[in-house]
Order: structure tokens, then sequence, then C-alpha cells
């Protein structure tokens, strides 16, 4: 069957490809077709005879629930359980505490009670990159274990991570399509499926690779009208994030105003006491210094009390403490237009 992917040109914002999630899960999870999960899984490894699939885990019915969903979980062989993963955007870092966490859940998961750890079964995860995971551009695939910092020790083997890296598969293009390995022909798919400029490319690999094949003519054969459907789904979702975003952002813009104003009231109300008790100090014949150490406080903070009501005699007490407030604020804008002022022959400004 030939699938002339320049067709989807006209539609180029509505094209689809494996590396959408809900793709990637339509044709390589199908439950009732498991051809292309098969041979992508003969690909990663030889060993991995057959490979089935489980049922999705149930949706969390609450916002405390810890249930998470898989891209696609299943039993290999019979005897290991996976969990396969694509990632289109991320970091090693990120994502190596996100694998640890997948990889958790699938041991964790078993039953244990009454059973021999020995009896659990190994757990894998298998996460594809669509982002630089290794250094060496010609390392495009990895298997992970526990290994010892310093003996080099295997402690087992019982938990693995396979990683598939999709960036600079485009070097690929130098090497003959039927010299390509089984994964490396994957790996094309994966990344370009869909992709009209690389339509060429990909009918080669089909003519010769069964599994990717069905792969490709599984993904071209999802309606437009499921596309659509996701595009303007996921578009809602990124639409009703923002919105989120912006709601939590004013959210904690208010609740800053509002600390800052209950602040500001509560040193007002101690600064305003201290002005109180100063001038009453002071009415009966006390020095700043004698005050400050009375009050255990800055003596230059006891003079500047003093000064303003020196300066300004009819000031209340609300408006010494005001005027400490705001120049305690501004004080280099207070500053510099005392400065400016002196240069003009002018008095500073109260």
């Amino acid at each position: 069957m030939s699938i002339d992917l320049r067709e989807r040109k006209k539609l180029k914002k509505r094209t689809i490809s494996l590396m959408d999630d809900w793709v990637f899960k339509a044709v390589i999870g199908d439950p009732e077709d498991e051809v292309c999960l098969s041979s992508f899984f003969h690909a990663i490894d030889p060993d991995f005879r057959k490979v089935r699939l489980l049922p999705g885990e149930k949706k969390a019915g609450h916002p405390d629930d810890k249930a998470i969903r898989y891209d696609i979980c299943g039993v290999i062989n019979e005897k290991i359980y996976f969990d396969l993963e694509i990632q289109r955007n991320g970091n090693p870092e990120e994502q190596g505490i996100r694998i640890v966490f997948y990889l958790s859940r699938l041991l964790s998961g078993q039953r244990t009670k009454g059973k021999d750890y020995r009896e659990l079964r190994p757990v894998r995860v298998i996460m594809i990159t669509n982002f630089r995971f290794f250094d060496d551009p010609e390392v495009s695939s990895d298997v992970f274990y526990l290994v010892g910092e310093k003996t080099g020790r295997t402690l087992t083997k019982h938990i693995q991570v396979s990683i598939i890296e999709l960036a600079g598969v485009e070097r690929l293009q130098r090497i003959p399509v039927q010299d390509l390995t089984p994964l490396d022909r994957w790996r094309i798919v994966l990344k370009f499926a869909g992709d009209p400029d690389k339509a060429a490319w990909i009918q080669a690999i089909m003519a010769i690779d069964e599994g990717c094949r069905r792969a490709v003519e599984k993904m071209m054969e999802i309606p437009m009208s499921m596309i659509e459907y996701m595009w303007e789904t996921k578009r809602l979702d990124r639409e009703m994030m923002r919105n989120s975003e912006i709601r939590e952002e004013r959210e904690r813009a208010v609740k800053k105003a509002r600390e800052r104003a209950l602040k500001q009231g509560k040193d007002q109300g101690v600064l305003l006491n201290l002005v109180t008790i100063v001038l009453k100090k002071a009415k009966k014949g006390m020095r700043a210094a004698e005050i400050a150490d009375m009050l255990e406080e800055e003596e230059a903070r006891i003079q500047t009390i003093l000064k303003i009501k020196e300066e300004h005699p009819d000031y209340t007490e609300e408006q010494i403490a005001m005027k400490m407030i705001s120049e305690s604020v501004y004080p280099a804008t207070l500053r510099n237009k005392e400065r400016l002022n002196e240069e003009n022959g002018k008095f500073p400004l109260a």
C-alpha cells in the first residue's frame, strides 16, 4: 500500500507525528493490533520474543490520588514488566528522576505479601527521547542498571532502563536503508513519519520493514476528524493552563500586596508607639542617648525622631512616624533632592 505523505502538506498545521503521545499510544499501544509493538521490541532486543499489553491504570478520582498513567505498559516474555514512554521535550536530569519514579511504581505495584522478594518480576522502563540524552553523538541507545560507583559491581538486574535517543537521527541518511539496524529504522520512523520532506526516506524503510510499514499506515489511517479533535482539545488545554497560570499569578500578587499592607500597618504601629514614648521621655528632659539606652534602640533613630519634632513642632506623632517611614523607603531620592536644593541655594524639602 503506497502512502503519499505529501498529501498532508496542505494541512501542515494539522499534520501528526508518532512523537505525539496520543498518536504513539494509538499506533504502538493498540491492544487489538500488537504487530507494531512486537516489531519495535524485537528491534530493541531480539530476545524480546513475546510482548503483550496490560490494561492501563485507572484515572485518579481525586486530586490527592497518586495514580499515574503510563504511555504503554505490558509484559515481555511473560516475566518482565515494562513501561514504554516517549518524550518530545525535556532534559536528562528531569527525565532521570521521572524514570526512577516509573521504575518504583512498576516494582512496588507487585504483590509481595507472603512472597520471597526474589519472586518479584523484573521491571524495565524504555524511554524514547526526542532530545539529546547522550554526550557522544555516536551513541543513540544504552541500557542502565544499578552498578556500584567504586566497585563497578552490579547490585541487581531486576531494575533496568533503556534509553533510545531520536535526536541526531538525520545523520543516518548517509547509510543505505538496507544497511540500517532494525532499531535505527524505527528511530527514523518515530522521528519523521508524517514529515512530507522525509516521505521518500520513510517509503524506502516501509518497503523492507513490515513493522515500520504497519506503524506508518496505522498513523495515516487516523481520521482527520480525530486529528482536528485532538488539536482542538490540546488548544483548549493550553488555554485553560494559561488562564490558570494567570489566575494563580494574580492570587499571588494579591497575597503579597496583602502581606505588605499588613506588615506596613504593623511597622507603622510599632513606630508610632516608639515616637509616643520618645517624645514623652524627651519632654521630661531625657537626652537621646539616655532614651536609646532605656528603650534598647539605636541612638540615631531616637535622634531622628527628636530632630523631626524640633524642625516641625506642629507635627503630630502620626506625622512624625509617616515621615520616618517615607524617608526610610526613599532615602536616596530624598538625599538627592536635598543635595540639588543646596546646590541651587534652596532649603531642603520638608
